[in-house]
């Protein structure tokens, strides 16, 4: 179900995700809409699922995992879901987004590693879980772009006709 959004929804959501501990002075502040305002669509967004925590984002090469994986997984699926292997993927340590897929793969897992060690470990537990056929990884040379924020991928026309009208 699409969301409807006002102009003022979009800079505090935009606000957020550029620093999710700011406070409400300091969101009020930089959009300038009432801290009373700022403090309302607050918890509407959070009763309406909108909003599911604030994170801080870690940088990964800081914490030395270096290496970057994207995986194809192709499935045969005897005596399993799709839902029941994608889980069993994503509990696998390192890997943070898994994906189902249509086309010639089912799933597509991209995990970070810390060294060659740790990327077998995590390809030996891929290839444990039943129903996996076969796997294609590839290695990540260089990132180019990798955003977790939704709302920095859009211009502010484009949001605008996306959720406001």
């Amino acid at each position: 179900m699409a969301v409807k959004l006002e102009e003022k929804d979009l800079k505090i959501l935009r606000c957020l995700e550029e620093n999710g501990s700011y406070n409400l002075d300091e969101i009020s502040k930089i959009t300038n809409i009432s801290r009373s305002t700022v403090h309302y669509r607050l918890k509407k967004f959070k009763k309406m699922g909108l909003i599911k925590g604030t994170l801080i984002e870690l940088n990964p090469e800081a914490l030395g995992l270096d290496i970057t994986t994207v995986t194809f997984v192709s499935v045969s699926y005897d005596n399993t879901t799709p839902e029941e292997i994608g889980q069993k993927l994503a509990s696998i340590s390192g890997v943070f987004a898994v994906y189902y897929i249509l086309g010639d793969f089912d799933f597509i897992v991209i995990a970070r590693a810390k060294d060659r060690e740790d990327l077998k470990r995590i390809l030996r537990e891929i290839h444990a879980i039943d129903g996996v056929v076969k796997t294609g990884t590839h290695f990540v040379a260089s990132i180019i772009k990798e955003e977790k924020r939704l709302l920095v991928n859009y211009n502010e026309e484009d949001l605008k006709k996306l959720f406001c009208e």
